[in-house]
């Protein structure tokens, strides 16, 4: 409510016809300044706190609300700021979350992610990156993860990242415990997007998939074998079973015929895939086709 206030002021001064005391006239001017005093002071409040289309004159848009309530709100065409990491992310990088809402920049070496700038404990944070993966061998660590004695995680990612593609640690969640976590690519992906969300302002942190599968839900195809002309015979070579770069244990494809699992990491030389039921194959494990 304005402070602005006009009960003071004599409308009714002077008096026609009579002499007039100049008091009268000192008094009102004196509540007329007061109340331009209030509205300076009253405007400038509005113009710190307002939400504007656009800057006012002399000013500069901001319409930073600093975590004040907006609530019962129909919204549309809401859009998400974005900020570029870089094109060649180092060894360690710190995401400031209040930079932007989607984040991206290009894996080219090991690159260790930390997190800056979350909302306040007590709401909700997100932030999207969106990883180009440049070199396919690079490992993407996020924060360590750190467990008390009751087992229960006070620092890092929940175990909701445990689930994440490709994922890798150096231990497993218990009691007085610190892991790692970070995730290798996937064969043949160049592209991988997640959320970081946290409602504590960053203390822990779950991590799901946007564009990667977080729990299987379909396999992959590969062509795992050719049929080949060798000596006057055709054999059913093995040409998929070394992999590519990006598998490790547990992937499962099938090509139309079979389904394989792998059962190590890819190396460029180990035959890491292996039909169910049957091992690992080589070219001596099959004969001439009829």
């Amino acid at each position: 409510m304005s402070a602005i206030n006009t009960n003071a002021l004599n409308v009714n001064y002077p008096t026609p016809g009579t002499n007039n005391s100049t008091q009268g006239f000192r008094d009102n001017f004196a509540t007329i300044k007061n109340n331009f005093d209030t509205t300076k002071t009253e405007l400038n409040d509005l113009q710190n706190k307002v939400l504007l289309k656009s800057a006012l004159s002399n000013s500069t848009l901001d319409n930073d609300m600093s975590n004040g309530l907006i609530s019962n709100v129909l919204t549309k065409g809401f859009r998400s700021t974005t900020f570029n990491l870089g094109s060649n992310l180092p060894s360690e990088i710190k995401v400031d979350v209040s930079k932007g809402d989607v984040q991206y920049g290009t894996i080219t070496q090991d690159t260790m992610i930390s997190f800056a700038g979350w909302a306040p404990t007590g709401t909700q944070s997100n932030v999207q990156i969106n990883l180009t993966i440049a070199n396919s061998s690079a490992t993407v660590f996020f924060p360590d993860s750190s467990y008390n004695s009751s087992a229960i995680l006070t620092n890092g990612p929940s175990a909701s990242i445990r689930i994440l593609e490709n994922y890798g640690s150096n231990s497993s969640p218990g009691t007085n415990i610190v892991h790692s976590n970070q995730v290798t690519p996937p064969a043949s992906v160049n592209q991988l997007q997640y959320t970081v969300s946290t409602v504590n302002c960053g203390t822990t942190l779950d991590v799901y998939p946007l564009n990667r599968n977080q729990v299987t839900s379909r396999i992959e195809l590969r062509t795992m074998y050719q049929v080949q002309s060798i000596g006057g015979d055709y054999y059913k070579v093995p040409v998929g079973m070394k992999g590519l770069p990006g598998d490790t244990a547990g992937a499962i494809c099938t090509d139309g015929s079979f389904v394989y699992i792998c059962v190590a990491t890819y190396d460029g030389s180990s035959n890491i895939w292996g039909s169910i039921g049957g091992g690992i194959y080589g070219l001596s494990n099959v004969g001439p086709l009829t």
